[in-house]
């Protein structure tokens, strides 16, 4: 009777322990592009991931084991698709021998949960380097995102992808409205 209490127990304890995400859903969120800023214009668009790691979120809470989650999607992948969408919408097309090549370089897309004393503590940050070139010019930006919040509970995966995916989002919509590209791609 005893071992069976003692089974009954075990299994009991080993079943309530912390469940973690397995992999992080990125999905853009940009809206229509309605009005047709191109005409006539061919652009080339390719992606690079140069992080250092591949997981988007790490869960360092006090003494447990460091959990790292990877993305479900290529990350570089959703976000060049989501630009070329756009610039599609924009009155772009797309061609391997266009005049105009943009590079996007995907430097940091991590979310870090951690927990002080009795809060969590998520910090969020994403960051682009975009190289625009055509045969006169070319010029480089970065755009960067950090969003730093707190809670009682652990950050649901829903809310910590919605952080990453906000701020990818707002990058894609950052190059789409970019000025200083419009004209590179314009003048070529």
């Amino acid at each position: 009777m005893n071992k069976i209490v003692l089974l009954t127990c075990v299994l009991f304890l080993t079943g309530c322990g912390v469940k973690y995400p397995e992999t992080a859903n990125l999905k853009l969120m940009v809206p229509s592009q309605s009005v047709a800023v191109y005409t006539n214009s061919t652009v080339l668009v390719n992606g690079l991931d140069a992080r250092e790691n591949g997981e988007v979120l790490i869960y360092k809470v006090k003494d447990d084991p460091v959990v790292k989650v990877p993305s479900l999607n290529s990350p570089i992948t959703v976000i060049t698709d989501g630009l070329l969408d756009g610039m599609r919408e924009q009155g772009l097309k797309v061609e391997t021998t266009a005049p105009v090549r943009i590079d996007l370089e995907l430097n940091q897309l991590l979310v870090t949960v951690s927990k002080s004393k009795s809060l969590y503590n998520f910090k969020a940050v994403s960051q682009i380097t975009l190289k625009a070139m055509n045969d006169k010019s070319s010029f480089t930006k970065k755009y960067n995102r950090q969003d730093d919040r707190k809670s009682v509970l652990r950050p649901k995966i829903t809310e910590i992808e919605n952080m990453l995916n906000g701020q990818l989002s707002d990058i894609v919509m950052k190059i789409l409205s970019d000025m200083d590209l419009r004209e590179l791609i314009t003048n070529r």
